[in-house]
C-alpha cells in the first residue's frame, strides 16, 4: 500500500475525540489529528493540509463515507476502537475510561489470556501504585518564573532560564498563568533591545557569534578547511522547543554546549535566514526559497576555498547517505515552523515538538558519529499573540513588496507612511527602527481576539534564539 500522510478513522468509541488522547499520539507520533464534520474537514482540507506537505494528519469522522471522493483518495481510511488492542480483556466500559498513559502501560503488560474484570481492576491498582513510586516533585513554573530576576547582558543563562520555565508550564497546562510574569519579563528585555541590540548586530564574531549573521564568519573563523562542519538551521524554533531536542539529544548520549545569540529583526525568515546564509545584513530585494539559499551557502564556503563537491546544502529533515564525505554541510528542517502555523494554542506546538525531537535527535546524533561538528540554530523563535484587529486597505497600500507586512511586523518604503500608522495607533506598543515596525507584546494584526503563534516581532522568545554546538 502507497504511503499515504492523511488518513481518516471511523471513531467506533469516542476514544479518539478525547484531546488529551490526541495530544499523547501526537506527541508519539507527530500525527495532528483533527475531528468535525464533513464540512469542517473540507475547509482543513484545502486551508491547512494542503498547506502543509510534510505534515501527517488524521483526520476523526463518524460516517467517513460522506466525504466527498477527492479527500477519500487522499487518505488510508479504517475504523478503530480502543478495545482493538485489548481484545481479550472482558471489562471494556472500564477500559475505554482509562487515561492514554494508563493504556500504555496496560498494553506494555502483554497479559496472557483471557482478562476477567478482577483481572483488569488488579493490573490498574498495579500501574496506578507503580506511578506513584515513580512521580518525581516537579516544581511550579508559576512560582519559578515569577521569581526570575534575569540580567539581560547574560543572554544565554537568562533566555534558559526563562525557556526552562514555559516548557514547564506548557507541560503542566499552565501556560496562560504564566503570561502575566512572561510579559513583565518582555518588558525587561525590550528595554534591553533598545539598549544593546543594533550594537550586537555589528559585534566581533571572534568570541562567538551575538547575532545570525555573524553565524558563517564565526564559522569561517573557527575551524580550518579539513574540519567537517555541519550547521542545522530549524524554522521557527523557539529557545524552549531546543530545550526539548535538548532532552533527546541527552538521552542519545549527545551533551550540547548551550548559548543565544539574537535573530534578525523584524524575526521573518526571508529576513534572519538570509542573514545566516549570507553571512552579513539581509537585503530586501531577495527572494526566499531554498535554491537561493544554496547559492548563498555555496559562495560563501568557494570563497574560502572549499570546494564546491565538498558543500552540500539539504531541506527537509532527511539524512542524505552522502553527508558521511562532505566537508560542509548544512540542513534546513522546516517541520516546526509549518506546524507553528496551524497552531493556536502551545500545548499542541510542544506535542509536536517532542515528536519531532524525538526523530530529529537521531539524525544529530547520526552526524556527530560521523565526525561533524555541529551547530544547531534557527531564523527565529515564535510567540503567542492575540489579534487586536486588521489593517484596513489604505494601511496596506505602503506595503506590498514580498515580506513588508506579516502578523506582527510592518516594513515600509518611505518613512511618512509609517509616521502616519504610528501617529494612529500609538507607538509604544512596536520597537520602530529605520523603516519597519514590530510589535513587542503579543499583539497581532489578525483579527480582534484571533490567537495565533507566530513571529515578525520583538518578543523575547521570537529575538532570543538558540546557538548550540555539538562536538
Amino acid at each position: 500500500m502507497p504511503y499515504k500522510r492523511l488518513s481518516i478513522v471511523r471513531n467506533l468509541d469516542g476514544f479518539l475525540s478525547d484531546s488529551a488522547v490526541q495530544r499523547a499520539l501526537t506527541a508519539e507520533s507527530g500525527i495532528l489529528f483533527v475531528s468535525g464534520s464533513p464540512l469542517a474537514l473540507r475547509l482543513h482540507f484545502e486551508l491547512q493540509y494542503k498547506a502543509a506537505p510534510d505534515t501527517r494528519f488524521c483526520y476523526i469522522c463518524e460516517r467517513p463515507e460522506l466525504l466527498l471522493p477527492d479527500i477519500q483518495a487522499e487518505a488510508f481510511v479504517c475504523s478503530f476502537a480502543v478495545t482493538d488492542m485489548f481484545p481479550n480483556i472482558q471489562d471494556r466500559k472500564t477500559l475505554i475510561a482509562q487515561k492514554p498513559e494508563v493504556l500504555e502501560s496496560l498494553y506494555d503488560k502483554h497479559i496472557p489470556g483471557f482478562v476477567t474484570a478482577t483481572d483488569l481492576s488488579r493490573h490498574l491498582l498495579e500501574i496506578e501504585f507503580a506511578s506513584r513510586a515513580a512521580a518525581a516533585p516537579v516544581s511550579d513554573p508559576v512560582v519559578d518564573m515569577a521569581a526570575l530576576a534575569p540580567d539581560w547582558k547574560d543572554l544565554s543563562a537568562s533566555v534558559s532560564a526563562v525557556s526552562a520555565a514555559v516548557m514547564e508550564a506548557i507541560r503542566q497546562d499552565k501556560y496562560e498563568s504564566i503570561r502575566p510574569a512572561l510579559s513583565g519579563l518582555n518588558a525587561g528585555f525590550q528595554t534591553f533591545l533598545d539598549q544593546s541590540y543594533f550594537a550586537a548586530l555589528h559585534a566581533s564574531h571572534v568570541l562567538g557569534p551575538r547575532s545570525v549573521n555573524k553565524i558563517l564568519p564565526y564559522l569561517s573563523f573557527k575551524h580550518t578547511a579539513e574540519d567537517k562542519v555541519a550547521l542545522i538551521v530549524v524554522d521557527g524554533m523557539a529557545y524552549w522547543q531546543y530545550l526539548v531536542l535538548r532532552e533527546k539529544l541527552m538521552a542519545e548520549g549527545v551533551t550540547p554546549s548551550d548559548s543565544a545569540i539574537f535573530a534578525w529583526l523584524p524575526t521573518i525568515t526571508m529576513l534572519s535566514r538570509q542573514a545566516i546564509f549570507r553571512g552579513d545584513e539581509p537585503v530586501l530585494d531577495y527572494k526566499q526559497n531554498p535554491a537561493s539559499e544554496e547559492k548563498l551557502w555555496t559562495a560563501w564556503w568557494t570563497a574560502k576555498g572549499i570546494p564546491s563537491s565538498d558543500i552540500i546544502y539539504s531541506y527537509g529533515d532527511a539524512e542524505p547517505d552522502t553527508w558521511s564525505t562532505t566537508r560542509r554541510l548544512t540542513m534546513v528542517s522546516v517541520t516546526l515552523d509549518e506546524v507553528m502555523h496551524i497552531s493556536e494554542a502551545p500545548d499542541l506546538l510542544l506535542a509536536c515538538t517532542e515528536a519531532w525531537a524525538r526523530h530529529f535527535a537521531r539524525t544529530i546524533t547520526s552526524l556527530w558519529q560521523k565526525g561533524f561538528t555541529i551547530y544547531i540554530t534557527t531564523d527565529h523563535g515564535n510567540a503567542l499573540s492575540t489579534g487586536t484587529g486588521t489593517l484596513t486597505s489604505a494601511e496596506k497600500t505602503h506595503l506590498f513588496q514580498d515580506g513588508s507586512r506579516g502578523a506582527r511586523h510592518l516594513i515600509y518604503e518611505a518613512e511618512a507612511p509609517m509616521l502616519e500608522f504610528l501617529s494612529n495607533h500609538g507607538p509604544e506598543s512596536f520597537l520602530v527602527h529605520d523603516n519597519w515596525l514590530a510589535y513587542r507584546g503579543e499583539q497581532a494584526f489578525n483579527k480582534a481576539g484571533k490567537r495565533q503563534i507566530t513571529h515578525g516581532g520583538s518578543h523575547l522568545l521570537e529575538v532570543a534564539i538558540p546557538f548550540i554546538k555539538v562536538q
